[in-house]
Order: structure tokens, then C-alpha cells, then sequence
């Protein structure tokens, strides 16, 4: 912890030490934007653009040659996209999973990493002001007072560096205002849902700018158990807040201090059972049957007390000093900790068959150091570097009385130790009026030293049994203490902590052309190549074998599109086709051990591809109507001769399978009209609609594991100023009452369950604004 504290005042004092001298008596502040560029000479807007910072410096996202879904935070609010979970409504292509034990996954055409591991790194990486949040566990308050967020899809690796191979999510914070503004927003729904949030941002002095922001979540049961009428679970208790201080330094520096963290303490969502994937399974679960069609019945232990006790916290410096009029030095440093404390039901019956406690913790340090600049009219470039520091420790403890697991309680602990590398540029060059070249090159090195093991859990029932399996293998006696380290050496067949390390390196790189045919249609043509990380994962292992690393996976991206801006700006059309050569894609599986047989681990599929092609439109016929929709179609195949395990325990070829959790197709679509009925007062009504085609959630497309197609509507509809100084609405959310899931889970020996989305919920939300 010692070194870790000295970390972050290395990082608060290193924004100050950019400049020469700090002069106290300044002119009047300006406005800064989370890039620290004054927010001057703003470009004129048609409809569907939204000033961005994809490319970490300020643009609008239909000059920018890729495929972005930019959105402000008012807009999502008015749809009740409240969370980075929900954006599935309105990003064509972006997928979202909730894993057996709680934790998100997030895909982005076709690309996700549905790992429960502390240390998973993510195919889809999420920053807030461009501060990375490394592992999708620690993104719940991301959504927090946002002014706005940009989906980045493709290869993200040459600015916002590996583990983005999917693409980026960057929450820009509402930023600290010159004038004292404050609101409130409020949400009561069925199930006794309440969620209540609130600002303050003003002035401190003429060069010191502050906000605070603080949400709180709280709802009732909404679950109702199958075998106990009266039974209820599944409530809501979450708080998150945030302090943001801008800082006028001098007419050069500018300085941002971020402090941030959340807590939750819900119910973790109980599964439904769905139906057994083991022919040894006790007595008890042959009795089960499955739980269809209501997604309000589910059923977990009797007398079981399942609980989520997690809580993160970040606190993150920005400096920007302007060396010279078109030469901007960056630091941004960051020091983030969070600690996971679960409890879940992962078999979605009534029987003690498969539990898991969960605890452990994440603590991550990061600093990011840039110069960008222009050369002339036609330059714009970038060189940077990076280094960041995880330190994991995860503790995964099933619980599995009544299975056919030859134990009760088991502890499988994994711990890393990560040092990040990187250094990187990017350059835009004008070669000729509306035509841009544009590249940039990262490269990365990455030092990661795991230690771990399955531990007895003092009964001695699992070392027993280890020892004998020891014994029969090593060909000598083998007695493991209760309570001790049983995973075994597949050299020797004897008990040791399994300690390894994996270094990897890479080169990121991207190369595109833009043509600005005109001012409002853009045309352009990419190819990156980007790297998700190597990773070990915290798991039961009886062999050490099982706790060997899954290697670096790769994707090199070819993608041409067009953003066009029609009908004098009253409407944009973006569009893009995409094709995705991916190398070594990290899923869970089986290897063949040629004295074990099928042992169950991280495994690489060496070749599979991803082509597709996405529509977005955004279009304001006439005033106060405004529609929008898009549409992705995700082709995903494994390729070359690839066979594995099914989890029924078939091995089967699956070359020409799609992959797991990849639906073909996603539509969304929204529409709202907003109309005065007096000088101050307008009227809305408004509806959203989702589409998400059927897949699967498993290698080799077994049945028990389909995820049906579905489709989402929603209702809203109020009154507000026209200054939108108030506004109130009712909406229903899901109103068809929608029966569908988005995982069938296979965690635990005997069972798999689902976890079903929400039932239709009705409620009224106002908000309100001083200005």
C-alpha cells in the first residue's frame, strides 16, 4: 500500500511540475471541456452530431472516420438508460451479459470475453474522461451525471491501448460550471423502485470551478421464489457520487481532480433453473424441473442469506499545459481500488447444489503522459506513453452440499500482479482538400506474475479425495492436510501452489483515409490491427494445467463507411461493413491431457472471422419530431479445424459454429414528438422499440443453452419548460411484459440456469434545474 500511496502524489503533484511557474492572478476563466480544451470556436452542428473526443482531441462525430454512437447525457435520460447495461437501446451492435456470479460483459460486434475472473481483462474497455476502467466489474457509477457518451466500435488500441479489441466506452463527466447551477432528478416505479440524483456545480473562486454529483438506488423485492409462495428477494440498494474541481492554474495550465466511488449492496439476481448437464447429479436435482415463462419466478436455498457487498473508489488529476499555441502537454494519472463481496445461488433451485462466494479485490494505478501538436494546417499528431500497475486478489469459494462434487465447501484463490507498458503516436495529415491520411502505431509490453490454487476447505473431504487420485497417479502415498493446497503438479502428481508468469508484447497500429467529399458526407476506409491481453483465471483446478494462461488474442479490422448528412441537415445516415480476422479468441473450454483426459480451462480458438455491417439514421422531419434508428448484422464463424466439449460433455467439431453470446442481429429504434401547448410549457410522447435475433451461450450450440430472440418496447410521455427547467414523465418500460434472458449460465457440476431480464415496469420521474 506504501508504494501504491506514493504512486498517487506522484500523481497529483505531476500535473503541477508542467509548468515553469504558476501564476496566481489570471484573466477570466474559460470553459473547459474533459479534453482541457477551451470550449471556443465550436463548429456548427446539423442534426446527429455531437462534439466528441474519440480521438482524444475535439471533433465532431461525423468528421471522425469511424463508426461512433455518440449520445448526450440528456438524451439518455429522457430513454432511461441510466447505466452502461442499458446502452443495448440505443448502440447498434453493443451487447450486454450478465454473468453467473453478477459481472457485466460487454460485446461489441461480436467481440466480448464472458469471464467471471477479478483479473479478466475485457474485449470492450470503459474510461470515464479518458481515466480507463480496467475491468468491467468497477463500471457501475460510470453513468454518473454524464454530459454525454461515445461508443467507439472497432480496434481501439492505438490511443486507448489494449484489452479495447471490441472498442471503447468513454463517459464524459458534466463538467464544473462558470455560474452556480444545481438539479434534482427523481424515479418512482413498480417494486418500489425509487432513485433519487442530484448536482451542485458553480464557481469557488474566478479560476476554481466545482461539482458534485450523487445518486441512490433503492427498490424492493421484485423476485418470488417457485417452491416457497411468500418468498420474495431481489432488492435494490445502490449509492455512487462524485467531486470534479476544475482549475485555471495559469492562461496555461489547467488542472481537473476527480473523486469518485459507489457501493452496492442489492440482492444479487436469483437464476431460473433450466435443466441438468450431469448424469451424476444427486437425487434431489433429478427432481427439478425447469422455470419458464415468468421472469419474476426464480427460487435459491431457503434460509440463505445471498447478498452483494461492493464498493469501488477512484481518485484521478488532469493536467493540461499549453506550452505553445498548438502544443499541448497531458498527464493523466489515476489510483482506483474496489472490493468484491458476493454471495449468489448459481443453480436456480431450492437445493444446496451449487453456491459461490465471491470476494477479493482490485487495486490499479495508471498514468498516461501525451504531447499533441499540429504541424502547419495540414498536421495534427500525438506521442504519448503509459504505465499501469493492477494488483489482484480473488477468492472464488463454491458451495456444493447436494451435487456430485465429492466435497461441500472448496476455495480456489488466484492472485496478479500486472506491470502495463506502452508508448504510442498518431498522426492526421491533409494531403489534399477533404482528404486525410490518418495512423497511429502503439506498442505494448505487459509483465504478469500469477499465484494460485484450490484449497480443501478444512473439512478434509476434497484433500481426501485429491490424495488418493495423488497417490494413484504418482505411484507413491500422498496425504494432503486438511485444509491445504490440492491442486496438483502434472509433472509429478503431488499438491503445490501453482505460481507462473506470462510476458507478451505487441504492436497496435491503424491506418485510414478519409475523403470529406463535402462538408456534411464523409467517406472513409480503416485497418487496425489490436491485442486483448493474456490472462490466468481464478478457478476450482485439481490440476495445475487448468490454471495455465490463455495467450494474447488478436483482431486485424477492415472497415469502409459513409456518414452522410441529407435533406438540409434534417437527417444523418451513417453506415459501415466490417470484416474481422481474429487470431487465438479466449473462451472457456476443455484440453485433452493425454494421461487426465478433458480437464476444464481457458483455452485459444487459433482462427475464426467476424463480418458485418451496421445502419445508423438520426432524422428531424419537422420540428419537435425526432427519429431515430439503427441496425447491426454480426456474422461471427470459427474457422480451421477446431473440435472441443460442449458443456454436456460432447466433443464435437465446431468449425463453422458462431460464437457464443452473438446474436446475428440488433435493431433498435425510437421516436419522440415534442410540441408547445403554451409560451412556456411543451408536451412529449415518446417510444423505443430493441430487437435482439437468438443465440447461444456455449461452444457447440447445444439446445438447454439457446437464448431466444426478443423485442423491447417502451412508453413515455409528459409535459416540460420550455427552457427545460422542469420536466415530468411516465413511462413503461418492457410493456409487452416480454418474457426473455440474456445468458443460460453452466457454472456450477449439475445445473444450468438463466437469468431473465425485467417484466414490464410503469413509474413517473421528474427532474429539475436551477440556473
Amino acid at each position: 500500500m506504501k508504494n501504491h500511496t506514493s504512486r498517487v502524489w506522484l500523481g497529483v503533484c505531476l500535473p503541477a511540475l508542467l509548468a515553469p511557474q504558476i501564476a496566481f492572478a489570471q484573466a477570466e476563466p474559460q470553459s473547459v471541456d474533459s479534453t482541457g480544451t477551451s470550449a471556443e470556436n465550436e463548429v456548427e452542428l446539423g442534426v446527429g452530431d455531437i462534439v466528441v473526443t474519440a480521438r482524444k482531441r475535439k471533433e465532431t462525430s461525423n468528421n471522425v472516420g469511424m463508426s461512433i454512437s455518440a449520445f448526450t447525457g440528456d438524451t439518455l435520460a429522457q430513454k432511461g438508460i441510466t447505466g452502461v447495461d442499458q446502452l443495448v437501446k440505443a448502440v447498434p451492435g453493443f451487447n450486454y451479459t450478465r454473468s453467473a456470479y453478477g459481472s457485466p460483459v460487454f460485446t461489441l460486434r461480436g467481440i466480448g470475453f464472458n469471464e467471471t475472473s477479478l483479473a479478466a481483462s475485457p474485449t470492450v474497455s470503459v474510461y470515464v474522461d479518458e481515466v480507463p476502467l480496467p475491468y468491467s466489474v468497477m463500471t457501475q457509477g460510470a453513468a454518473l451525471d454524464m454530459q454525454r457518451v461515445e461508443v467507439l466500435k472497432g480496434p481501439q488500441g492505438t490511443l486507448f491501448g489494449q484489452n479495447s479489441t471490441g472498442g471503447a466506452v468513454n463517459y464524459i463527466a458534466a463538467r464544473p460550471t462558470d455560474q452556480l447551477e444545481a438539479g434534482l432528478d427523481v424515479t418512482v416505479a413498480q417494486y418500489s423502485q425509487v432513485e433519487a440524483s442530484g448536482f451542485v456545480s458553480g464557481p469557488i473562486s474566478s479560476t476554481l470551478r466545482a461539482r458534485i454529483a450523487a445518486r441512490k438506488e433503492y427498490g424492493g423485492d421484485w423476485q418470488q421464489s417457485a417452491s416457497r409462495p411468500g418468498d420474495t428477494f431481489g432488492k435494490t440498494d445502490r449509492v455512487q457520487a462524485r467531486l470534479l474541481l476544475d482549475w485555471d492554474a495559469s492562461d496555461r495550465l489547467k488542472l481537473s481532480f476527480n473523486l469518485n466511488g459507489w457501493r452496492d449492496k442489492s440482492d444479487p439476481q436469483a437464476g431460473q433453473f433450466v435443466g441438468l448437464i450431469s448424469g451424476r447429479a444427486p437425487a434431489e436435482m433429478r427432481a427439478q424441473r425447469p422455470t419458464v415463462g415468468n421472469a419474476r419466478i426464480a427460487d435459491w436455498d431457503a434460509g440463505t442469506n445471498f447478498y452483494t457487498n461492493d464498493d469501488f473508489w477512484q481518485i484521478a488529476v488532469r493536467g493540461d499545459y499549453e506550452v505553445a499555441d498548438d502544443l499541448t502537454l497531458t498527464s493523466i494519472t489515476a489510483y482506483e481500488k474496489m472490493r468484491r463481496d458476493t454471495y449468489v445461488d448459481a443453480d436456480g433451485t431450492p437445493v444446496q447444489n451449487f453456491a459461490a462466494a465471491n470476494f477479493g479485490s482490485i487495486k490499479t494505478f495508471s498514468q498516461e503522459l501525451r504531447i499533441a501538436g499540429k504541424a502547419g494546417s495540414a498536421v495534427n499528431w500525438m506521442i504519448g506513453g503509459n504505465y499501469q500497475h493492477d494488483d489482484t486478489y480473488d477468492v472464488f469459494q463454491p458451495h456444493a452440499v447436494t451435487s456430485s462434487f465429492p466435497f461441500d465447501i472448496a476455495s480456489a484463490i488466484g492472485a496478479n500482479k500486472v506491470d502495463s507498458y506502452a508508448v504510442f503516436g498518431n498522426v492526421d495529415w491533409e494531403l489534399a482538400s477533404g482528404l486525410t491520411l490518418n495512423g497511429g502505431l502503439r506498442y505494448s509490453w505487459q509483465d504478469r506474475g500469477y499465484t494460485g490454487c484450490l484449497y480443501d476447505s478444512g473439512a478434509g473431504d476434497l484433500a481426501a479425495v485429491v490424495s488418493a487420485t495423488s497417490t494413484r497417479l504418482s505411484g507413491t502415498p500422498t496425504t494432503i492436510a486438511p485444509g491445504a493446497c490440492v491442486t496438483l503438479s502434472t509433472k509429478t502428481f503431488k499438491p503445490e501452489v501453482f505460481v507462473s508468469d506470462l510476458n507478451e508484447r505487441n504492436l497496435s497500429w491503424k491506418v485510414g483515409l478519409n475523403w470529406q467529399v463535402t462538408p456534411r458526407h464523409l467517406l472513409y476506409a480503416t485497418v487496425s490491427k489490436g491485442y486483448k491481453n493474456g490472462v490466468f483465471i481464478t478457478t476450482g483446478a485439481t490440476f495445475a494445467a487448468q490454471l495455465q494462461p490463455a495467450t494474447q488474442e488478436s483482431v486485424v479490422a477492415y472497415e469502409a463507411g459513409f456518414k452522410l448528412g441529407l435533406f438540409g441537415r434534417t437527417m444523418q445516415l451513417n453506415g459501415a461493413a466490417f470484416y474481422y480476422d481474429y487470431k487465438d479468441k479466449q473462451i472457456r473450454g476443455r484440453v485433452i491431457d493425454p494421461v487426465l483426459g478433458g480437464l476444464n480451462r481457458l483455452i485459444n480458438i487459433p482462427k475464426s472471422r467476424i463480418a458485418g455491417a451496421e445502419l445508423q439514421l438520426t432524422w428531424e422531419p419537422v420540428d419537435g419530431l425526432n427519429i431515430s434508428a439503427g441496425g447491426t448484422y454480426v456474422g461471427s464463424k470459427i474457422l480451421g479445424n477446431f473440435s472441443n466439449f460442449t458443456p454436456l460433455g460432447r466433443q464435437i467439431a465446431m468449425s463453422g459454429d458462431p460464437f457464443p453470446l452473438t446474436p446475428a442481429w440488433q435493431l433498435s429504434g425510437d421516436i419522440q414528438y415534442d410540441t408547445p401547448v403554451s409560451e412556456s410549457v411543451n408536451v412529449f410522447v415518446g417510444a423505443g422499440a430493441t430487437y435482439q435475433s437468438r443465440t447461444n451461450s456455449a461452444l457447440g450450440q447445444e439446445p438447454l443453452f439457446d437464448v431466444k430472440q426478443y423485442t423491447l418496447v417502451d412508453l413515455r410521455a409528459g409535459i416540460h419548460a420550455n427552457d427545460d427547467s422542469w420536466r415530468i414523465s411516465v413511462f413503461a418500460r418492457n410493456l409487452g411484459n416480454a418474457y426473455y434472458w440474456n445468458n443460460v449460465a453452466f457454472n456450477g457440476p449439475d445445473a444450468a440456469i438463466r437469468f431473465a431480464g425485467r417484466p414490464r415496469m410503469i413509474g413517473v420521474s421528474g427532474s429539475y434545474r436551477l440556473r
